[in-house]
């Protein structure tokens, strides 16, 4: 009996390093997941590109008032994760800042300017995770308001909302389990639209609408 006893000792005493070792082991983590819903918020800079060029006679030899300003809005979107891949689909809007002017075409001593309201889009997204770290490219519809005048001779030429597309790049990294950081690169073109002046209605130019905008973006993912 004092031999079992004995030897029934030093075999507890042997394994229960290896029995503590087992308790202590780490769990795997589980790898992060982007799928979910999200909404969040972004701020930054937009340049755009206005060309006006006439419609009706006598013309005027075409122009820019390009220009640049501040963007800042929301967005709200989903994601679903597919091994590495993600595909989401996204709504932002954004006010805007963006204003740009230039001597109407050769007059000198005049001043037209293009002023941006707002600017908004609904893109699908594309993505490639390698777990907390994405990279994607979006592309959708997108919305705006540009107020096209002359200051100097004060009358505006139509304006208002536009539709077009949009197309882009970004990264964002997720730092915690809820919480996600990065920035986004989108090239936006609202083409061509005709617009008379107010108060000489014969008189009716062309405006050609481009635009990039880099922001920077957080979110909160459910």
């Amino acid at each position: 009996m004092k031999l079992a006893l004995i030897c029934s000792a030093a075999f507890l005493a042997a394994s229960s390093p290896v029995l503590a070792a087992d308790l202590v082991e780490p769990v795997a983590a589980m790898p992060y997941s982007w799928t979910g819903f999200y909404v969040g918020a972004q701020g930054g800079g937009a340049w755009n590109n206005s060309r006006w060029s006439p419609v009706s006679t006598p013309g005027f030899v075409p122009f820019n008032t390009n220009g640049s300003g501040v963007v800042y809005g929301g967005q709200i979107g989903y994601n679903y994760q597919i091994n590495q891949f993600v595909i989401g689909i996204e709504g932002d809007f954004a006010g805007s800042t963006v204003k740009g002017d230039d001597q109407c075409s050769t007059t000198a001593g005049t001043n037209c300017e293009t002023k941006q309201d707002y600017l908004g889009s609904v893109r699908g997204r594309l993505g490639y995770a390698v777990d907390r770290f994405l990279i994607y490219g979006d592309a959708g519809v997108a919305f705006t308001k540009y107020k096209f005048a002359e200051t100097d001779f004060p009358q505006s030429f139509g304006g208002g909302a536009r539709v077009g597309w949009t197309a882009g790049l970004g990264a964002e990294y997720a730092f915690t389990d809820h919480w996600t950081a990065g920035v986004e690169w989108n090239y936006y073109d609202f083409g061509s639209k005709d617009g008379a002046s107010s108060l000489i209605p014969a008189n009716v130019l062309s405006a050609r609408e481009t635009e990039n905008t880099v922001v920077a973006r957080i979110n909160y993912k459910f």
